[in-house]
């Protein structure tokens, strides 16, 4: 009788940790930044701050694949706004990411709960992700020099580089169409690079003679797009 008695003392009290929300930490408190996977209109960042194993707080954000920030107060497609606001609502006082998708907005919103979950894992206290990056397509950018800037999308497999895009933009965030470039060196550096990063799975590479400038750029957006993918 008085073991049954201890064994009911032990549940009731389990139930009360339960109830009260005292199980096992997943979180470390702190601010985190994520940053979603890109495509051709760009990627989200999700900035959340935890505290006591929740969300308290979120700020969202989306950038352009010029890697602009986008004025979503002056963004022509309002759903946008309306998606960016309704999440960061959401997200508040979750210990996920698992919201719906705003309707309207439905790549927007992927970004977002991408981010917020990328974001996620690395205030874990036990990761989930063992890998050095997550996988997926990332974008970086060079610093805005005098004549422009360079873009990388990396695309990450098993902590290896499967796939590089270089891409060149203008001090007017025009692109450079390379189909019409003349300066050949330029061209050649673009495959050059591409190519060796991905055989070399590193972003070691030596710059290409007669394209100093344009080789430099994309050495600085890949090393920036890693960066992006990084897990911690």
């Amino acid at each position: 009788m008085k073991r049954s008695a201890g064994y009911l003392g032990v549940l009731v009290m389990l139930l009360i940790f339960v109830a009260t929300g005292c199980g096992p930490r997943i979180y470390n408190d702190g601010t985190y930044k994520g940053i979603s996977t890109a495509d051709q209109d760009g990627f989200a960042v999700a900035e959340i701050t935890i505290a006591s194993d929740k969300i308290a707080e979120v700020k969202l954000s989306e950038f352009t694949i010029c890697g602009l920030e986008k004025d979503l107060e002056a963004y022509e497609y309002q759903e946008s706004k309306a998606a960016n606001e309704k999440l960061s609502e959401q997200f508040v006082g979750r210990k996920d990411a698992d919201v719906d998708i705003y309707t309207g907005a439905t790549e927007s919103s992927k970004k977002y709960i991408m981010a917020v979950s990328f974001a996620l894992e690395k205030a874990r206290i036990t990761p989930e992700v063992e890998t050095k990056y997550f996988d997926g397509t990332f974008l970086g950018k060079s610093s805005v020099k005098e004549g422009g800037y360079g873009i990388a999308l990396i695309t990450i497999e098993n902590d290896r580089i499967t796939k590089v895009r270089l891409l060149e933009f203008d001090e007017n965030n025009e692109p450079r169409d390379f189909a019409t470039y003349p300066h050949t060196p330029v061209l050649q550096a673009k495959e050059h690079i591409e190519k060796t990063i991905v055989d070399k799975n590193s972003v070691e590479v030596e710059g290409f003679s007669g394209a100093t400038i344009s080789s430099q750029r994309w050495i600085e957006a890949v090393a920036d797009a890693l960066n992006a993918a990084r897990v911690r």
